[in-house]
């Protein structure tokens, strides 16, 4: 509900910045862009900051203790929550919507409605396996300054997050980073042109293969903190 929140705010934020440089009006395809960028950059705080640390919490006060005997696994209360949490996300998108049609009166616009569904579907799924492989990391090596660092400075940037409209080394992060697609084809869609010099299709099969390497990466790792946990008797990962 945070973000649901604050939305408003660093919108303001955002806008009295503008003012200060002297910007007094956005074209109506920049606004677009923006708001696409600022859901991109929500969503990603959402999973990183919001479901990642949420793990990292249960480990340290022994709710996936607790959980291992009800449950089949670690995996599946992961990816369950996962779902709920995706669904409560959409509340970020609506603030967003919301927040710009109020300051600029911006109404939104997409051009592929299907694709734009299917790239925030692996966007968040994306995320999800992200975030759970951070919090098993966090876990595992007793300190989250130095994961927390690197996630949060190669994350926006190898992530996609960052319009390729920015520069070319953009372009270029973009069109080589398998974990970008999804919110490249999140703008792409809703904005109706390619960011990219990748026809869609493409861009979707690589995203689809990229969710199903991070799924099995993700399975793997947690099966073997599973395993140690049940072997210990405890999340002796902390």
């Amino acid at each position: 509900m945070i973000n649901v929140l604050t939305a408003p705010l660093w919108l303001a934020f955002f806008i009295l910045t503008l003012r200060g440089f002297g910007v007094l009006s956005l074209g109506r395809q920049i606004l677009q862009l923006f708001l696409w960028a600022a859901y991109a950059f929500t969503l990603y705080s959402s999973w990183l900051w919001g479901f990642g640390h949420g793990l990292i919490q249960e480990s340290s006060e022994g709710i996936l203790e607790s959980l291992m005997s009800i449950t089949r696994g670690l995996l599946n209360h992961i990816i369950g929550w996962g779902i709920a949490y995706a669904i409560y996300s959409l509340l970020d998108f609506a603030a967003l919507i919301f927040s710009f049609y109020i300051v600029f009166g911006l109404v939104l616009e997409i051009r592929h409605p299907l694709i734009l569904a299917l790239s925030i579907v692996l966007a968040s799924f994306e995320l999800l396996l992200i975030s759970t492989i951070y919090a098993m990391l966090v876990i595992r090596l007793r300190s989250s300054w130095v994961i927390t660092n690197i996630m949060q400075f190669l994350m926006p940037v190898l992530g996609g997050l960052i319009p390729s409209e920015t520069n070319k080394y953009v372009t270029l992060i973009n069109e080589h980073s398998p974990i970008a697609y999804p919110f490249v084809l999140m703008r792409e869609s809703a904005l109706g042109y390619l960011e990219i010099p990748i026809p869609i299709p493409y861009q979707l099969i690589i995203s689809l293969v990229t969710v199903l390497l991070l799924f099995v990466m993700t399975a793997l790792l947690v099966r073997l903190f599973d395993r140690r946990l049940r072997y210990e008797g405890k999340l002796g990962l902390a």
